[in-house]
């Protein structure tokens, strides 16, 4: 902003920090379009000149209730005991508060404007103040999307969103009335940008910053923001997976990314919540994620394609390797169902959802490409089994002929399992993208054959380990 219209600003700006002290959060709203209409200024500049004064703001407090203002030091923005007292409390609800109620003048440019806002507080180390503030603002909009908040069953929802203020106001009753009663809401798909953003930025911080440096301006760690934030949005995505397919589309497209990406580089986070010490862990969470896709694999064709979504943005930030490297980790592909799950995918009349599947596939495989390694199958020595299971109807039994002259589904001498069975898994896909739709009988064929030698590895493998 030029030097001339920050001078013409700062009346304006004086007179909103004075107001946020003295005005209830619940009509700064009103206030601000009161301003807006008889000053002529645009959100955009009011919103900007608020953004460049957003360091100072967030150390000036009210002493008294006769608008005195006095400049705070770091250490003293929040007390040593990590408790806003209620005028501060009162006067950041506010300042927060107006810049939400500015982003939502801005429609399609929120997101991108919203993201300024959060490189300020990347730079003022301003953690503490979002987290009991726009994060508690933004994630109130994802619970009023699914009408939680508003009912004695969204309990469970309610805590995750207003946790984080049990350690840090003497009154949450006041708090929270006064987040529920700041007016309006983000839509949904703002509200999830704006938290992806936020938590991304930390993980940067966190990543870039060395341990010493990490102490904010409140006190609190860049770290302890994160475990806080990625606990809310682990909660929130475990639910809202289940809900419509626009909370899906956000939480595959908002959430699921970023929280993946937290997990790959920190296995576990300890968070205080009331006073105890709960742990989230990358398996406990995977679970959770496996348990909701087996939810939507049994309702409609969308909810399974969304499901497919998720096992493939799921593998992409986790890809099957071949030793684990800790016993404990959750291994998707010691699931039988899973497995069960891709071959009805391969088989599926819609080409999209086979294309899904055999991606997925070839992830869990850790097959890049299509085509057999260079030994070839051929070089393989494989004992071919004779008798034929009990049960097969005539068209397997050809189908199974065929595959076999094929070299697939062919049975691999017991030293040298798993190389043959890797083997095999990159002829089969290959002869399926040949073949594509007219592919089927070979799934039903090879399948069952190939899964159990796979699923026997995976868990000799484990009980080794």
């Amino acid at each position: 902003m030029s030097t001339t219209k920050s001078a013409s600003m700062d009346p304006v700006i004086a007179s909103l920090s004075t107001s946020f002290g003295q005005v209830p959060p619940a009509a700064i709203p009103a206030m601000l379009d009161c301003i807006l209409a008889s000053t002529g200024l645009s959100p955009l500049s009011l919103y900007a000149s608020l953004l460049d004064a957003f360091p100072n703001l967030i150390k000036v407090s009210p002493i008294s209730s006769n608008t005195q203002f006095v400049k705070l030091s770091s250490s003293d923005v929040i007390k040593e005991d990590e408790k806003l007292v209620s005028d501060r409390c009162n006067y950041l609800t506010s300042l927060v508060g107006a810049l939400c109620h500015l982003l939502k003048k801005f429609g399609e440019l929120s997101c991108e404007i919203a993201e300024l806002f959060v490189d300020v507080v990347v730079e003022t180390n301003s953690w503490a103040v979002v987290e009991v503030t726009l994060v508690l603002f933004s994630l109130r909009s994802v619970g009023l999307s699914v009408g939680v908040l508003q009912g004695k069953e969204s309990d469970v929802l309610e805590c995750s969103v207003f946790r984080g203020l049990t350690d840090q106001a003497n009154d949450l009753g006041m708090v929270k009335e006064q987040m529920l009663s700041s007016g309006g809401s983000f839509p949904l798909s703002i509200s999830c940008h704006i938290l992806n953003f936020m938590l991304d930025a930390a993980l940067q911080s966190l990543q870039a910053t060395p341990t010493p440096e990490l102490m904010v301006a409140n006190g609190c760690y860049a770290e302890k923001f994160v475990g806080n934030l990625i606990w809310d949005l682990c909660n929130v995505t475990e639910k809202l997976l289940l809900q419509s397919l626009e909370h899906r589309s956000c939480m595959i497209g908002f959430f699921l990314p970023v929280i993946f990406k937290a997990l790959v580089f920190h296995r576990s986070f300890d968070i205080s919540i009331h006073g105890q010490t709960c742990t989230l862990s990358r398996k406990s969470f995977l679970m959770k994620i496996w348990n909701c896709c087996r939810a939507l694999f049994s309702l409609g064709p969308l909810d399974r394609r969304d499901a497919y979504n998720v096992l493939s943005l799921y593998l992409s930030f986790f890809p099957c390797t071949e030793e684990c490297e800790d016993a404990e980790e959750f291994d998707i592909r010691a699931e039988k169902e899973f497995w069960d799950e891709i071959k009805r995918g391969l088989v599926d009349k819609e080409g999209l959802v086979r294309k899904q599947s055999l991606q997925i596939l070839k992830n869990a495989l850790n097959i890049n490409g299509g085509s057999p390694s260079s030994s070839g199958v051929s070089e393989i020595k494989l004992c071919e089994r004779e008798s034929i299971p009990r049960g097969m109807t005539k068209r397997e039994q050809w189908a199974d002929k065929e595959a076999k002259s094929m070299g697939v589904g062919k049975i691999c001498n017991s030293d040298d399992l798993y190389l043959n069975s890797h083997q095999q898994w990159e002829a089969f896909i290959l002869l399926y993208e040949m073949l594509e739709e007219y592919g089927t009988h070979l799934v039903e064929a090879a399948w069952n054959h190939q899964v159990w030698h796979r699923v026997y590895f995976i868990l000799d493998f484990s009980t080794e380990s």
